[in-house]
């Protein structure tokens, strides 16, 4: 009776918590209207690393953006590709004079890989703001004002929505960033978003930039940490303007890496939150325990549970006015816990990360 209480305790508790969330997200959701006027001085911020399949479809989304050209600069790095990258950027950006192209091939201060990369470029950029998206992301040509809308006093870090191009993935990334949208407007923001965000020259500058903050393979999050311990603000913007379209990992492996990577970087946040995460990676086992136990409570809990992510993904993508496969929807929650097992006891295996064709 124990373990029956228990495993019923746990699974109670990831839907009430599922349940708060999505009354939120509907209730208490912020919009940010885009200021259509206001131009500040800004600069997009690329660290590309072995990207030749995909630094032309973001290089060419980042020319096409609608900002004054006179108020725009675009960096891009290069972090010691061994493929083509290098020269697609050289043909790319060769008349492009709001583009510079750079190679970086040495470190500064303590940053390491893509945090590197984009210290380098920093410490070159202008712009009054860095906006920052990864080699792998197309962003939308209304970008910059979609996130500016967001632009307040005291306000360090904005962060706008990527989805995927693969429904599976997309679903998964629409659910988390749902939930990040939700806690974010209630006042609790959790994290920053590397391939969608700008973050002000002035939240990034008492930080000390990228060379002076701890090493994370998270290093959105770290930088998160360091500048909300600043006193600076973090606003999310969800709207179809605000989007980045992402790649998605073309392997179980690369797919169980990234999760990793991430599931490193969330050890950091705050123990209470820490421990509601904990719970809900114990949710798909407590649930097979509880069908074993009493199928007939177990089922309900189950369909409730996929009824209210169902609902909260229909929010995101109405917000997003995108779509969903519906086949896959329906079967969701059981792909989301087969994923979430595998990352789980991956986590735990002594595996190095692998990111970009580096180790850590």
């Amino acid at each position: 009776m124990t373990l029956y209480w228990i495993v019923l305790s746990i699974v109670g508790l990831v839907t009430v918590a599922d349940l708060i969330l999505l009354l939120a997200l509907f209730f208490n959701f912020k919009n940010y209207p885009v200021k259509s006027s206001e131009y500040p001085s800004v600069s997009v911020l690329v660290a590309a690393r072995n990207e030749e399949k995909n630094i032309e479809r973001c290089v060419r989304s980042l020319i096409e953006l609608d900002y004054p050209s006179d108020q725009l600069e675009i960096l891009i790095g290069d972090d010691q590709s061994t493929d083509m990258t290098w020269e697609i950027l050289r043909k790319l950006c060769e008349e492009e004079d709001h583009v510079n192209i750079y190679q970086v091939n040495r470190q500064l201060g303590i940053a390491q890989g893509k945090p590197n990369v984009l210290a380098h470029l920093a410490k070159k950029a202008k712009g009054d703001i860095y906006f920052i998206t990864d080699a792998d992301c197309a962003v939308h040509k209304n970008w910059i004002q979609a996130l500016l809308g967001a632009r307040k006093e005291n306000v360090g870090i904005v962060i706008g929505t990527t989805s995927v191009e693969s429904s599976w993935q997309n679903m998964h990334w629409l659910l988390a960033l749902g939930m990040v949208k939700s806690v974010t407007d209630l006042g609790m923001p959790l994290t920053a978003m590397g391939n969608n965000m700008y973050v002000t020259k002035e939240a990034y500058d008492a930080v000390g930039g990228y060379e002076s903050i701890p090493f994370s393979v998270t290093e959105d999050y770290e930088l998160f940490r360091q500048v909300a311990a600043r006193g600076f603000v973090l606003h999310h913007v969800v709207t179809p303007a605000a989007l980045a379209i992402s790649r998605p990992a073309r392997t179980l492996r690369q797919l169980l890496h990234q999760r990793k990577r991430w599931m490193k970087g969330a050890v950091q946040l705050p123990i209470s939150t820490l421990l509601l995460l904990f719970v809900q990676a114990l949710y798909y086992p407590a649930l097979l325990i509880l069908f074993f136990i009493n199928w007939r409570y177990a089922l309900p809990v189950f369909i409730l549970k996929s009824l209210l992510q169902s609902l909260f993904l229909l929010i995101m993508v109405r917000k997003l006015s995108s779509t969903l496969n519906w086949l896959h929807l329906i079967f969701f929650d059981i792909y989301l816990g087969l994923i979430s097992s595998l990352s789980s006891i991956f986590y735990i295996l002594p595996v190095k990360i692998q990111w970009k064709g580096r180790k850590y």
